[in-house]
């Protein structure tokens, strides 16, 4: 949380300081695609990454209508994983989590399947920021008059 107060106060204070030195559509342009990246980002950061529902957590699930064929027990949670999910353990989090893809350090939360694609798209606002950030930076050293 403090990596995010940071790094979201440098940005806010950068755009602040271009406010006057680029053309106004071009600032606008570059707010609006910081906004969206942190939009992203928190969505990312606060949705369900895919945690299974209780019923397939072992002292929930209905053993006489289910075969268990299909299905492993995760030894650390006592969830009761379908085969055809890809749900994996993670082990920073403790929890299982369908269509796993990886821990994000960013986001201090798992991406999983409900959240994937606000990660994708949290990725690409941050490289589009950052492409951005260098053009305006030349722009203003072009355009300098001393």
């Amino acid at each position: 949380m403090c990596l995010l107060i940071f790094l979201n106060s440098i940005c806010i204070l950068y755009f602040y300081g271009l406010r006057n030195l680029l053309h106004k559509y071009i600032w606008y342009i570059g707010f609006i695609i910081y906004i969206i990246e942190l939009f992203l980002y928190l969505l990312t950061s606060i949705l369900n990454p895919g945690t299974p529902e209780k019923k397939y957590f072992l002292e929930n699930f209905d053993m006489e209508k289910n075969d268990l064929k299909n299905y492993r027990i995760c030894g650390n949670c006592k969830l009761i994983m379908d085969l055809d999910k890809e749900t994996e353990h993670c082990y920073d989090c403790n929890i299982c989590v369908m269509g796993n893809d990886h821990h994000c350090p960013w986001t201090s939360k798992c991406v999983g399947y409900k959240n994937i694609y606000f990660f994708y798209g949290f990725i690409t606002f941050f490289f589009i920021l950052i492409i951005y950030l260098m053009f305006a930076v030349m722009t203003i050293a072009f355009n300098r008059e001393d």
